[in-house]
């Protein structure tokens, strides 16, 4: 796992500093390559073949075709073999080569052999081009900025380093209302940063050095259709067997590997899928005292695997002085204290010699993990006169207790699209000008109004909301020097979920159904029996009543003039932190969302709205 960084002019001052801002990504090895067209820079995290043979950036045998790459691609041995009939030679053992090769011997087609997580950059010295892509599901970042004007191309894993270079950026508006309305930070392929963008998921990039052109192309896209002819146990046996291959190959390695354990359905699959195979390291978050502290599901994984467990406390005072160091590694604001746990956990993989990590990402999008999802599918089921089965359902989840969120979502999604829009701005602490329209929204909540199936959701979850947890994933990994693989998201699993029937994935009143079906007598049945959703959650409104977060909360917004006054009502603001503190009513989201907003801004526009 690494770092890439570029630029396209002859610098070899700037293109060592934007290494510098990226070397927690890469501490084992740096590398840059410059000529009079390019300039590239490559820090290194060592995974697969530790010697200097992987070093980066590397080149072909007739230093034609030079790459900076950031990710592991599994089935690079398989590849290798074929690249090797077709007369290619090897230097190194690494999947960088490989990918190298892949893409000389196939250009962008390459892309759709590779099953990983990747984002890479490839400069063809002859044609004077550069080639950059971004995996599937966008795992693995990549940023850049265009200015067609003056002729500027920057490209990076992450946002600090193009800011070594002197662009003019501004907060981004558009994503900031997104953010304070539904919670949501990478759904298009703008940032907070006025214009600095994403390589978006999926996609390619072709950048024309003599033309100073950008062209990005899709070539990845995943749509739900029920396509599946076989039965339910055919599709238990199969997602099985697509589990078992997905972790095994995210196993290679090295280094050391652990594994991330919740307590909850996803990771402890993971854990126990593992245990077939070896005995590793487990870390967990734990809270003591929490009525939401997993810490009894994490010990009953544990006796099962027999594996080791080492757990880490999170506290409000910890995260109160952490807190400017992870909006900086985070780069953007974020909407929940649970980011900061999720790199509580990474740090403790790292403090015990553990560089590869694997976590249970992506399971709740593909499998409906969240409880809302019952709304989609219940609402379909009666739109559609699916009675029957509408009642089974509902009898199912009344059993089951866990039934008010689905009941909650089913009346949500019957109401008038007017209606609902009104709701999540009647909850926000948007400013009057950030609510009247005179700032643009995305097409996110039309997005939404649209999904009329289960299947429909998912699809919009996968594009819209998933890769905000894996930018998390992404920078609390590599903030710590580690390696996340999240097995979940293997192209193979994905395309064979999304051509399920829906009753395939909720059934009886259960989300994840296929998922707990297949994991009988590998999963310990206390897990699989679960009903409530939980994951990296962190004691939110607790920590608002701390000492640390009340001074926190009365110096910058009670008493002070707030950076992000702009954005927020200053005075719908004051009051929920007074209810909050005083008054035993819980507006932690919003407190929340606001405190890392004004952690980003003083991080990065600290001079704003200054007089």
């Amino acid at each position: 796992m690494c770092g890439i960084n570029g630029f396209n002019w002859k610098d070899e001052y700037i293109i060592e500093k934007m290494n510098s801002s990226l070397r927690h990504r890469g501490p084992d090895d740096e590398g840059i390559y410059v000529d009079e067209e390019v300039s590239l820079g490559h820090l290194r995290l060592s995974i697969i073949d530790l010697s200097e043979n992987g070093h980066q950036p590397m080149s072909d045998r007739q230093d034609k075709f030079f790459i900076i790459y950031n990710g592991e691609v599994y089935n690079f041995q398989a590849l290798r073999e074929e690249l090797e009939l077709l007369g290619y030679s090897f230097k190194s053992n690494t999947d960088t080569e490989v990918i190298l090769y892949s893409y000389m011997q196939w250009k962008e087609r390459c892309l759709e052999k590779f099953n990983g997580m990747f984002a890479f950059a490839v400069y063809d010295s002859e044609s004077k081009r550069l080639f950059l892509a971004r995996d599937r599901m966008g795992i693995k970042p990549l940023y850049y900025y265009f200015d067609e004007k003056n002729e500027v191309f920057l490209f990076s894993s992450e946002i600090p380093p193009l800011l070594e270079h002197k662009i003019d950026i501004e907060p981004n508006k558009k994503l900031i209302k997104d953010y304070l309305l539904y919670n949501v930070s990478d759904h298009t392929d703008e940032t907070f940063f006025g214009g600095i963008k994403k390589i978006p998921k999926g996609c390619y990039a072709t950048f024309d050095l003599m033309r100073c052109e950008l062209e990005i192309k899709e070539w990845y896209n995943i749509k739900y259709n029920e396509r599946f002819a076989g039965t339910y146990e055919e599709a238990i046996s199969t997602f099985r067997d697509l589990m078992v291959d997905s972790v095994d190959i995210r196993l290679i390695s090295d280094v050391p590997v652990g594994t991330c354990l919740s307590g909850g359905i996803d990771s402890s699959s993971i854990a126990c899928l593992i245990n077939r195979k070896m005995k590793i390291k487990t870390f967990s978050a734990v809270y003591n005292g929490y009525e939401r502290d997993e810490s009894r599901y994490i010990s009953i994984v544990a006796e099962k695997t027999g594996m080791a467990n080492y757990r880490v406390h999170p506290t409000a005072e910890k995260l109160r002085e952490d807190l400017f160091k992870i909006i900086k590694l985070i780069g953007e604001p974020f909407p929940s204290a649970s980011i900061y746990a999720q790199n509580c956990v990474q740090k403790l993989a790292k403090g015990n010699d553990v560089t590869v990590v694997l976590d249970g990402q992506g399971a709740d999008e593909l499998l409906a993990g969240y409880h809302y999802f019952l709304g989609f599918y219940l609402v379909d089921l009666l739109k559609t006169l699916r009675l029957k089965r509408f009642a089974s359902e509902c009898y199912n989840l009344i059993k089951g207790k866990e039934y008010m969120i689905g009941i909650q979502s089913s009346l949500y999604l019957l109401l008038p699209i007017f209606i609902r829009e009104q709701i999540f701005l009647r909850e926000s602490l948007l400013s009057r000008e950030m609510m009247n329209g005179s700032v643009a929204t995305t097409e996110y909540f039309k997005n939404f109004s649209d999904c009329r199936s289960l299947g429909q959701s998912l699809e919009f979850h996968l594009k819209y909301r998933l890769e905000q947890l894996l930018k998390w994933e992404d920078r609390n990994s590599m903030g710590n020097q580690t390696e996340s693989r999240v097995p979940f998201l293997d192209y193979r699993i994905i395309e064979f979920i999304s051509g399920l029937p829906d009753d395939f994935i909720i059934r009886e009143g259960r989300t994840k159904a296929l998922l707990r079906d297949a994991m009988i007598d590998i999963v310990p049945s206390e897990i699989l029996k679960r009903r409530d959703k939980i994951g990296y959650e962190t004691p939110d409104a607790y920590w608002l009543k701390t000492e640390d977060f009340e001074k926190l909360l009365s110096d910058w917004f009670l008493r002070g003039e707030p950076l992000c006054r702009e954005y927020i009502d200053l005075k719908k603001l004051r009051h929920q932190i007074k209810e909050h503190i005083h008054k035993n009513k819980n507006h932690a989201r919003n407190l929340w969302k606001t405190i890392f907003l004004e952690a980003w801004l003083k991080t990065f526009f600290p001079n704003r709205n200054r007089m």
